[in-house]
This record gives structure tokens, C-alpha cells and sequence, in this order.
């Protein structure tokens, strides 16, 4: 292996490595208790409890001017733990945005999560529309108002869940940006709602979105499940009638799962509907190697596809500098790297204490005494911290 490409290797290893070390210290820590809260609702004349799941370090002095999208599960007693279970590890590898999670809990699912009357399943039916209400007019303006949200959500259900989750995706479709639908139950009053869905994405095929949907064994030749044959239908219906579309905007990814019973689904579900959605969240390795302005394009990129502006976190612009100063050689680049996390924190030390070093490999001097002199200046430094700082003024201010 050439040096050049061993330095590449590990320049690769460093810009990927100090997030993904975190999550792997902190992988019990960082799963958080949720915050069960009781929703008075007058939209559904009862009191509904929802649960809240906060991302790591949300209280953090770090993350206090950060903002989160949120992803709103159905069934919550099940849906939470498993929703915010797997999204963990792909938060903490980068391949996923951190999230808040909220599960909303029902009283009554056939009620709720049914979009029109069919007793032929459920005596009490065709709620969906006024739980969708109590989501939109009571859930999510509390939820707003409380926490740190982006103008981002997600819904997910399973079952009779997922069959609300595909109607709101045509009913309304702007309530949210991204719908998981896992084995959603399109046999519902003679296949309705797959008829709505296609009408839709073919008078709204601009329309900025993404659904995803997967079935299990329902509908295998061997079941003898009439419900599970209209499932795997309705579902291949809207597969073809996506795979028409000529757009990026109205996204959709379907999975098959014909050995797992119905119950399994959303376990498969779940981490297939995110890597769907954030198929490239972390910084490409040819992004990084090609430095700083190309990093910024590809959060400007991902602001331009999920529809709200996504800006880098200050642990991913520190890896970047690090792999550019002490990997790739390239001081002038990793600069670029620590000024954009001094700029958004003015009292960050790390980036303080590495652009330092960036300015002496470049010889600048005058610049390297700056940051060291403004960093003493300080008087919450810890004795490490400041005889380091000391240490380095003496080599600044040493001749050439």
C-alpha cells in the first residue's frame, strides 16, 4: 500500500470514526426513557397518552440551538421501543438524522385507523380521518411547542396502523414528509385506499414525499388469507403506478418479505423505510476527500431533497478537519473546517485548539498566538487544559 493511499485509508477511518466511537461508549446511555404525557383531546372527547423520546444529549449545552425532525409511530406501547431501537445504531453510524419519537397510543385501532365504515371487520370503523385531526390540530402543536422540532415528520404503523399511515399519505399529504407503512391492511373496503393513493401520485406526481410499504407472507400462494391476497395486490398496484412516474420528488420503496408471518414486518420494516429515506445521509468518502465546499454541497443537497436546511453538525466538521490537518496534509483546507464551528460557537475549545495547529504548519504565526492568546483569556479552562495552551504559546512564539 503507497503512503498516499494509506493516508487516504485512515483519513476515511477518522472522519468516520469519532461519532460511531461515541455511540459505541454510550450505546446503553444513549437509549433514553421516553416521557409519557396525557393528552386531553377534545378532537376525540378523551384523554390519549403519547411518548416522547428525546435524541442523545438533547439537553446539552452542545446541541441547544439544534433542531430535530420527528417521527411519529401509531400502536405506541409497540411501535416506540421498536422504532427508536433500530434508529439508534443508525443515528450513531451517521446514517440516519437524530430524531425525536413520539408514540401515539389509541383507544380503539379499528376506530381510529380505519378510513372509512366496513363492518364486515370492525362495528366501530372510519375514524381515521378524525384521528388524523386529533394528530394534526392537538399532537403536533404540542409537540412543536415543547421541543426543538424541524418543520420534518414522519409517520409509521403496522397493520391497521399502516392502513392509516396510506391514508394520510393522499388525504394529507402535507401533514408529513415521509410515510412507513408496514403491512398496511389495503384490503380495507374492497381495496379504497389503494384507488386514492394512485389517483393521487397520478395528479400529484411533483409533489415532494416519500412512502414506503412492505408486506410479509399475506397473500403467498400457499396462505389461504383472501384479506393477504387484496394486501399483496393493492400493493403491487401502487408499486406499478410509482414505477410510471418520471420524478424525484414523489418517492417510494416497497420490500417483499414472503418468509415472515404479518407480526414480523415492521421489525424488517423499520430499518428498510430508513436507509429508503436516508440513503446517503453521512458525508460520501469522495465528498471528504475532495474538501470543504464539496462538503458543504452535500448538505445542500440534502436540504434541497428533504425540504428544510440541514446544516452540519459540529462533531462531523471537527472529524473533517482532523482527517485534512493530520491525514491529507492539508492545513489550509482543515481551517476552512475549524473556522465554520467558530463561527457557529465561538466558545468551542477543540476547534480553537486544532486550528492552532493548522496556522503553525502553514507558518502563520500571528495567527496561531491569536487563538492561543484568546483561549487563555479564558477562565473556564481546566489546569490540563491551560498548561497545554502554555505549552503551545512557548512553541508559537519560538523562532523559526
Amino acid at each position: 500500500m503507497t503512503k498516499f493511499v494509506s493516508m487516504i485509508v485512515l483519513f476515511i477511518l477518522t472522519t468516520c470514526s469519532a461519532y460511531s466511537d461515541s455511540f459505541k461508549e454510550n450505546a446503553v446511555e444513549r437509549h433514553l426513557p421516553f416521557q409519557k404525557i396525557a393528552i386531553t383531546s377534545a378532537v376525540l372527547n378523551e384523554t390519549i397518552d403519547i411518548y416522547v423520546q428525546l435524541p442523545f444529549q438533547y439537553e446539552s449545552e452542545f446541541s441547544q440551538h439544534y433542531r430535530y425532525p420527528v417521527l411519529y409511530t401509531l400502536d405506541a406501547p409497540v411501535g416506540l421501543p421498536l422504532v427508536s431501537g433500530i434508529l439508534e445504531p443508525l443515528v450513531g453510524y451517521n446514517n440516519a438524522p437524530q430524531m425525536i419519537v413520539v408514540g401515539i397510543s389509541t383507544a380503539n385501532r379499528g376506530r381510529d385507523f380505519t378510513p372509512t365504515p366496513d363492518v364486515n371487520y370492525e362495528e366501530q370503523s372510519g375514524g381515521a380521518d378524525t384521528y388524523l385531526r386529533f394528530i394534526e390540530q392537538e399532537v403536533i402543536p404540542f409537540i412543536d411547542a415543547k421541543f426543538r422540532t424541524e418543520e420534518f415528520r414522519i409517520l409509521s404503523g403496522h397493520s391497521y396502523g399502516g392502513l392509516l399511515v396510506s391514508h394520510s399519505f393522499h388525504k394529507k399529504p402535507d401533514l408529513f414528509q415521509a410515510h412507513f407503512a408496514f403491512s398496511p391492511s389495503l384490503f380495507w373496503n374492497n381495496g379504497e385506499t389503494v384507488r386514492d393513493i394512485i389517483k393521487f401520485i397520478n395528479k400529484n406526481p411533483a409533489h415532494r414525499n416519500f412512502l414506503y410499504m412492505n408486506i410479509g407472507n399475506e397473500g403467498n400462494p400457499e396462505s389461504d388469507s383472501p384479506e393477504g391476497v387484496q394486501m399483496l395486490s393493492g400493493i403491487r398496484q401502487i408499486e406499478s403506478a410509482f414505477a410510471d412516474l418520471n420524478t424525484q420528488s414523489l418517492r417510494f420503496k416497497v420490500e417483499y418479505f414472503p418468509n415472515e408471518p404479518h407480526q414480523n414486518t415492521p421489525i424488517y420494516g423499520v430499518i428498510g423505510a430508513l436507509r429508503g429515506l436516508y440513503p446517503q445521509w453521512s458525508i460520501p468518502y469522495q465528498t471528504a476527500l475532495e474538501g470543504y465546499e464539496s462538503v458543504l454541497a452535500h448538505f445542500n443537497e440534502l436540504s434541497t431533497l428533504y425540504g428544510y436546511k440541514i446544516e452540519p453538525k459540529e462533531w462531523e466538521m471537527f472529524d473533517e478537519g482532523l482527517g485534512q490537518l493530520h491525514y491529507l496534509q492539508n492545513p489550509a483546507e482543515a481551517i476552512k473546517y475549524f473556522s465554520y464551528n467558530i463561527k457557529q460557537d465561538p466558545t468551542t475549545y477543540r476547534s480553537r485548539v486544532h486550528i492552532i495547529d493548522a496556522y503553525l504548519q502553514l507558518g502563520n504565526k500571528e495567527k496561531a498566538l491569536e487563538q492561543v492568546n484568546m483561549l487563555l483569556s479564558r477562565d473556564d479552562l481546566t489546569d490540563e487544559e491551560r498548561q497545554q495552551l502554555t505549552d503551545k504559546k512557548v512553541t508559537v512564539t519560538e523562532p523559526f
